[in-house]
């Protein structure tokens, strides 16, 4: 029978735990490298498969959204366009003043008196105030006015006055028109400031 001396031992015991030691390092490194990361990736395409699960069950009210705003953006558009045709580039007052004096004399409205101010620039577009005096009967007057905001310009009214005396078949009137001219989008706002500035 062989005898194992203290120093074989205790060297075969140091080899036992090198490897005990190694075994365990291998399978920390092994749970933190691999299946860690995989458990977590599990996870995360777990969660990304319930979120398109209910991306699906949504899509119907989704696309009905998504075609009520697009209709609403349409509706703005054409809108903004009309507007945008309705506007000149300059204030082009002379011949906005010859539509509302042809505009009068087919009413039969009669115009003694027009004055316009000087324009004012706001923001993002310019405007003119125009003040007009005449006279018609109260049906020509109303029918004048109608067919103020069906011209191509665009324009508001912004202050009517019409005075009568007793079984007068004529009434004076005074009408401030605002007509408006030079759109600008915000790009060109911005230019100009930079020049301006």
């Amino acid at each position: 029978m062989s005898v194992i001396d203290e120093e074989t031992r205790r060297f075969g015991r140091m080899l036992h735990y090198t490897g005990v030691l190694a075994l365990v390092i291998c399978l920390s490194s092994g749970y933190s490298l691999l299946h860690a990361p995989a458990v977590q990736a599990i996870a995360g395409t777990s969660n990304r498969i319930d979120e398109l699960m209910q991306s699906v069950q949504n899509a119907p009210v989704i696309r009905h959204q998504h075609a009520i705003v697009s209709a609403k953006l349409a509706e703005v558009t054409t809108r903004i366009a009309n507007v945008q045709r309705r506007v000149p580039d300059d204030a082009e007052a002379i011949e906005f003043l010859k539509q509302v004096n042809a505009l009068a004399e087919a009413e039969k409205l009669s115009i003694k008196d027009f004055h316009q101010e000087k324009p004012e620039t706001k923001h993002g577009f310019s405007e003119l105030q125009v003040t007009l005096k005449g006279e018609g009967s109260f049906g020509s007057v109303c029918t004048f006015v109608d067919q103020l905001n069906k011209l191509a310009r665009l324009s508001k009214i912004k202050d009517l006055t019409l005075t009568s005396e007793t079984d007068a078949a004529k009434y004076p009137m005074t009408a401030t028109l605002v007509i408006y001219f030079g759109l600008r989008t915000s790009e060109a706002e911005v230019s100009e400031e930079k020049h301006n500035g």
